[in-house]
């Protein structure tokens, strides 16, 4: 059956998302130091960070919702911090919109633009991920078609609901998508138990490996030949 169409996950497969996330914290605290300064008085940039984990360890059901987790634990820490409730959504909301800004602003992995390129001649290019990027805003923004995330979607990888969304927006059959991702469990096994065609991207090192997978690389220079080989091309 012909591949009608490739899609990706998003942070570690077409970008390193460390950096991103550093560069976006360091100016959403700036913004907050300007803005709050009684929250920053009272947490560093690493307390509110910890207090975000601390957050999600108490409510696991946000561990996959890192815009919710997020804006829950700023809400709460800025009402610690003196702040009344209105005051504190208001903050929130627009210390949020500096933080979203910059965590758009990724470099994608060397041969990401070529890639794309080559395969958006041939097939729908789709997202689906559990990170709180959003691709139309990024500098990759013209080769996708569709995406899908968790927030979005209430739901995340690998629940079979997630992939589920992609198979309902395409309207086709599992084996006629080739999924990409970097994540064993939640992109490449759950990918693969929905039926998928699945492409282990391995650009940095991880101690575990799916346990089953069509094809891996560990650049994106070799992506667009994995997609046609997987598709039967070559």
């Amino acid at each position: 059956m012909a591949i009608k169409a490739v899609v990706f996950d998003l942070d570690d497969t077409l970008w390193d998302v460390n950096p991103v996330i550093v560069k976006a914290e360091n100016a959403h605290y700036r913004w907050l130091n300007q803005q709050a300064p009684l929250l920053t008085a009272r947490f560093t940039e690493g307390e509110l960070r910890g207090y975000r984990m601390s957050l999600v360890r108490r409510h696991p059901e946000l561990m996959h919702f890192v815009t919710r987790s997020r804006m829950r634990a700023m809400d709460e820490c800025l009402r610690l911090s003196g702040y009344s409730s209105e005051q504190a959504a208001y903050l929130a909301e627009h210390a949020f919109a500096v933080f979203w800004q910059y965590r758009n602003q990724i470099e994608p992995f060397p041969y990401a633009f070529e890639a794309l390129e080559g395969l958006k001649r041939d097939y729908i290019i789709g997202a689906l991920s559990s990170g709180n990027a959003d691709i139309s805003q990024t500098v990759l923004a013209e080769w996708f078609d569709f995406a899908f995330s968790a927030e979005g979607l209430s739901v995340a990888k690998p629940d079979p609901k997630a992939f589920q969304a992609v198979l309902n927006h395409l309207d086709c059959r599992p084996e006629e998508i080739i999924f990409v991702g970097d994540n064993p469990e939640h992109d490449i096994d759950g990918a693969h138990q929905m039926g998928m065609k699945t492409l282990w991207v391995q650009i940095k090192p991880l101690a575990t490996q799916p346990k089953c997978f069509d094809a891996r690389i560990d650049a994106l220079s070799q992506l667009h030949k994995a997609v046609e080989r997987l598709a039967g091309y070559i």
